[in-house]
């Protein structure tokens, strides 16, 4: 009996590793190629977004055939293999389903709705959806940020004040080199608080990022309570400072 339950076939062993590689083979070149013959980008995108899930699917079906034929001379490997397929499942099933447990957690949290302004870790935005799986945020300077509900258990989330939210706006102007670099920032800087629009939390940051001997290239990132304004703002920076002007 102990004999039987140890047979195997070298070439059964041997085919089912040669179509292993040959599946792997087949997934990796459809993987890369498959997509630049679809010019249709909705069914690109469809296919980049499931394309983990078929090749999950096409190795558990990989899998079971294996059992099943290793089932009848080799038990030792079915359950092997069965061991493995067990495992995998529950690997896939977890990474699933832990997002979604740890979003319905964070949903029962009633400190938390839409439109509040969060911090997590170096992020800071206004939650805009609460999803299944990821909690959609707004940054300041307008990005959008998707992240894991599972990584929001691990991080401690402070929620800021609505009047605390600060959006920024970045820009960048080419000025005259008429004066020391200082000299230069310390008028930018100066005029941008003098705008009624600025905030006076926030004071806005200048860099200069290039120069010449006829010019200064500056980044400026200007703060204030609301997008509305920056279009205003940058407009009188450009007007005073910008080089044509």
């Amino acid at each position: 009996m102990e004999n039987e339950f140890l047979t195997f076939s070298n070439f059964e062993l041997l085919l089912f590793g040669a179509l292993a590689i040959l599946l792997f083979v087949v997934l990796l070149v459809l993987k890369r190629f498959l997509p630049f013959l679809i010019h249709n980008e909705t069914k690109k995108n469809l296919l980049k977004q499931y394309m983990a899930i078929i090749e999950i699917g096409v190795w558990s079906l990989f899998l079971v055939i294996a059992i099943q034929q290793f089932s009848n001379s080799n038990k030792l490997y079915s359950w092997g293999l069965f061991l493995l397929l067990m495992l995998s499942s529950f690997w896939v099933y977890w990474y699933s389903i832990k997002d979604f447990i740890a979003g319905a957690l964070f949903k029962m949290n009633r400190d938390f709705k839409e439109h509040d302004s969060i911090q997590v870790d170096n992020l800071e935005g206004k939650i805009i959806e609460m999803g299944n799986r990821l909690l959609k945020i707004e940054s300041d300077s307008g990005e959008m940020i998707y992240i894991p509900y599972s990584k929001l258990s691990q991080q401690t989330i402070i929620k800021i004040h609505p009047g605390e939210m600060v959006l920024s706006h970045t820009f960048t102007i080419t000025s005259k080199k008429n004066e020391k670099a200082e000299v230069k920032l310390d008028r930018i800087r100066f005029e941008i608080l003098s705008l009624p629009w600025s905030s006076i939390t926030r004071p806005p940051k200048l860099d200069i990022i290039h120069e010449d001997e006829q010019h200064f290239i500056i980044e400026v990132k200007l703060y204030s309570l609301e997008k509305l304004y920056f279009f205003k703002m940058e407009q009188e920076i450009r007007k005073k400072f910008e080089l044509n002007n």
